[in-house]
């Protein structure tokens, strides 16, 4: 009888470690979809924002690029460059409207704005 005990007991310690295990990993910070960022040159097609949420502590923008050859490429856009931050400001401007999204695509750059974008 004492053997069925402890093996109760052992049973439902590894279980109790098993669930805490579980709910760390769905809570703990730092799971982005983005572990790298980078500068977006070319035409961008489609965007995605991915606000802050319980496992990622930063907003994160990610784009679909068009490349020379017409063929498409999802990328992580960093998000302090001009860029993306008029993205954001443009997504911030239509509520998060995903059905006006192209606005924000093909809104043409302010006339102060000195960069370019290829």
């Amino acid at each position: 009888m004492a053997i069925l005990q402890r093996n109760c007991a052992v049973l439902l310690v590894v279980v109790a470690a098993a669930c805490v295990e579980l709910y760390q990993a769905q809570t703990s910070i730092g799971r982005c979809a983005c572990p790298k960022v980078q500068a977006v040159k070319g035409k961008i097609s489609d965007f995605q924002v991915l606000e802050k949420r319980p496992s990622c502590d930063k907003t994160e923008l990610i784009v679909t690029r068009i490349n020379p050859d017409n063929s498409t490429q999802k990328l992580c856009m960093f998000t302090e460059g001009v860029r993306a931050k008029r993205l954001l400001s443009c997504w911030e401007s239509i509520n998060k409207n995903e059905t006006r999204k192209m606005e924000c695509i093909d809104r043409p750059k302010m006339a102060g704005n000195s960069t370019t974008e290829k």
